[in-house]
């Protein structure tokens, strides 16, 4: 992409100071001509050197001014010409040239580029790409008996471009292979995953599964062809809430299904896949164009001995503040918790926080773009007693 740009060094090489010195060098030896000699040839040969001599000094201050000129619009011809290739080229074109330039040609670098767009970027508008420019979080734990606590979990999208999509897809797993794989391998913009760690005594995971799927909470703002928008308040889903049918998993996640590397019959213990019809929440569902906004809202059964939960972004979101809620959360006899956050992500601007106290709501504001595989995970451990 760098073929057509105008380099610097380019133009800071041009010898113009050996030019001037062999012009004026030109120039002395007609005028010693000249004055030396008084013949009729030897006088047209002294002209006609300094001509050629001043001609050479005088070309290399032209050339200096234009020069000087031209490195003083270097930077701007660059940005010019850069700004309409890429505003031309699709963005994942883009990005890939890009990372086969700076790590080399690999099909690794895929994963990398969908995780850094939000999508694979072949639409020359970005318009099949999901970005949430902002992003809130706001978790709250409650203890239900000794070895169980409800995490709900609200989260607020707000997306850079309309999201042309009539389905928000939730994936449900305690298997942390595919807790990996989902975020790269979903074939819809818009999908959550919903993630419960397996204990070795009693498996919650199907009681989770089915307290998420009766308490989620769906609300959108979208947009008509005409661009006038609706909202759309949080509640459930209802009859727009199907589970997906294992043999249909193909057309959600792209490693299951006809060349896939996973047989999904294996993993039916470990996953639930399902899909929300927003076009079915709206008033007038015709008019649906595409999704501005998300609130998704639900409940979680999980186990205490965890000892931490955590939230990861599903595609490139703007995180401006995430809040636990920790009040409600205590442990029988009254032994006192400490909590922790920490973010797992390459730049947060907040200082580390300390370990507190269950006494009331702690928000981080994080101010900071977080990408599949960055997040934020909330720690707890018994007070120690001195």
């Amino acid at each position: 992409m760098n073929g057509g740009n105008v380099r610097r060094s380019d133009l800071g090489r041009l010898p113009l100071g050996r030019w001037a010195a062999g012009g004026a060098l030109v120039a002395l030896a007609g005028l010693l001509v000249v004055v030396l000699t008084s013949t009729d040839k030897s006088f047209l040969l002294g002209g006609i050197l300094v001509l050629v001599g001043s001609l050479a000094v005088a070309a290399v201050v032209v050339i200096a001014v234009v020069r000087r000129e031209l490195l003083g619009h270097v930077e701007y011809v660059n940005e010019v010409v850069e700004r309409g290739v890429v505003e031309v080229l699709p963005p994942g074109r883009v990005a890939e040239r890009l990372l086969d330039r700076v790590y080399g040609p690999s099909p690794y670098n895929q994963a990398l580029l969908t995780a850094l767009l939000g999508g694979e970027g072949r639409a020359g508008d970005g318009g099949d790409l999901t970005i949430s420019e902002h992003t809130e979080i706001d978790y709250r734990l409650t203890r239900l008996d000794e070895a169980n606590y409800h995490l709900v979990m609200e989260t607020k999208y707000t997306f850079r471009k309309r999201v042309p999509t009539r389905n928000l897809v939730i994936f449900a797993t305690s298997d942390e292979t595919l807790r990996d794989m989902i975020v790269k391998g979903c074939r819809f913009p818009l999908f959550e995953m919903w993630f419960v760690r397996e204990d070795e005594t009693k498996s919650l995971f199907e009681d989770s599964v089915e307290s998420l799927r009766d308490s989620v909470l769906v609300g959108v703002e979208h947009a008509d062809g005409a661009g006038r928008t609706e909202v759309v308040e949080a509640r459930h889903p209802g009859k727009h809430l199907r589970e997906v049918r294992v043999r249909d998993w193909g057309g959600y996640l792209a490693f299951f299904g006809a060349g896939g590397a996973f047989d999904q019959a294996l993993w039916m213990d470990r996953l639930r896949i399902f899909e929300i019809d927003l076009h079915g929440l709206a008033r007038r569902p015709a008019d649906v164009g595409a999704i501005q906004r998300l609130t998704l809202c639900s409940t979680t059964l999980q186990h205490i001995d965890d000892g931490f939960c955590w939230w990861q972004a599903p595609y490139p979101c703007f995180v401006e503040r995430m809040s636990f809620d920790t009040r409600g959360f205590d442990l029988p006899g009254g032994e006192e918790l400490r909590f922790n956050v920490k973010p797992f992500a390459t730049e947060v601007r907040s200082a580390p926080a300390p370990w507190f106290t269950s006494d009331g709501v702690a928000s981080v504001d994080l101010q900071a773009w977080l990408v599949p595989g960055h997040g934020m995970t909330l720690f707890w451990r018994p007070t120690r007693r001195t």
